[in-house]
C-alpha cells in the first residue's frame, strides 16, 4: 500500500510505502514548489523503470551482451486518447531479431499490462 500525505504546503506531498519515501509536487508554475516528480511523471516513471527492469531480467536470462539499458518514456493525447511512447535504447550487441523479441517483451512489463487494461476507481471520503 502506498500512502500520499500532503499538508498545508502547496503542494509538496509526501508518499511513502511504510519504508521509503518520495515527494511529489506541482510545478512552478500551477502554484507548486517543484519539490518533487509531478503526479504524471511518477506514472511516466512506474512505466519506465518497470519496463527497464523487466528488460533486464529477459536480457540476462538469455545472457545477452547488454551493459546498459535507457528508457525513455512520454505520453500524447491524439484524438481524445492518451497514447504512451517508449523508446528504448540498449549498450551492447544485439540482432534485428533480438530486438525485435525486446519489443514484444516490453508489451508484458506488469504496469504495461495495467495501463493497457480498464481499470475502476473506488473512492471513500473517511
Amino acid at each position: 500500500m502506498i500512502t500520499a500525505t500532503i499538508e498545508n504546503e502547496h503542494y509538496t506531498c509526501i508518499i511513502t510505502d511504510g519504508s521509503k519515501e518520495i515527494l511529489a509536487d506541482e510545478p512552478l508554475e500551477l502554484g507548486g514548489q517543484e519539490k518533487g516528480f509531478a503526479p504524471l511523471s511518477l506514472l511516466l516513471s512506474a512505466l519506465g523503470s518497470c519496463l527497464a527492469i523487466t528488460l533486464r531480467m529477459y536480457i540476462d536470462r538469455k545472457a545477452w551482451s547488454v551493459e546498459k539499458i535507457e528508457v525513455n518514456v512520454r505520453m500524447e493525447n491524439e484524438n481524445g486518447e492518451d497514447v504512451f511512447y517508449e523508446e528504448v535504447t540498449c549498450w551492447g550487441t544485439l540482432t534485428e531479431e533480438q530486438k525485435r523479441r525486446l519489443e514484444d517483451v516490453a508489451l508484458k512489463c506488469p504496469i504495461a499490462k495495467i495501463l493497457t487494461k480498464s481499470h475502476n476507481i473506488n473512492s471513500s471520503v473517511l
